[in-house]
């Protein structure tokens, strides 16, 4: 699937795809960086989930270095629709200061291949959204 390129066809796309089943996802998703930010997907940058003493969590991998890590829970983007998301929080005492700042909402766009996601960055009490981007199952 072609994702649009703009901002507010991209908002539409986060109202209209459906919750993710946390307990699916797992395995290694491709990440590309969709507006703001430069993409890294050329260079392999990748969210790499699993379970662990039953809780849903991961990291980030970009230039074979991990980094990033972050747990998977369910949250509401509310200031999209107030609706369903899961919350990607890497709030964790294994992150650098700013790392642990990160939030990013997920939706499912596809069959629990392709997600579209917005990504936010706690300042103070509130989070500021900064972009959007998409995960790709790697086959």
């Amino acid at each position: 699937m072609i994702l649009p390129k703009s901002s507010s066809e991209l908002k539409r796309l986060f109202e209209t795809s459906s919750l993710p089943d946390i307990q699916r996802l797992h395995g290694e998703y491709l990440v590309d960086m969709l507006t703001v930010w430069p993409s890294f997907k050329k260079f392999s940058h990748r969210k790499v989930v699993y379970r662990k003493n039953g809780i849903v969590q991961g990291h980030n991998v970009l230039f074979n270095m991990v980094w990033g890590r972050f747990t998977l829970e369910e949250g509401i983007c509310r200031d999209v629709d107030s609706g369903g998301a899961a919350l990607i929080n890497y709030d964790s005492h294994e992150n650098s200061f700013p790392v642990r700042r990160i939030r990013d909402y997920i939706r499912c766009v596809e069959g629990g291949n392709l997600y579209i996601g917005r990504f936010y960055y706690r300042i103070a009490d509130r989070l500021q959204f900064l972009g959007y981007f998409s995960l790709e199952k790697i086959k």
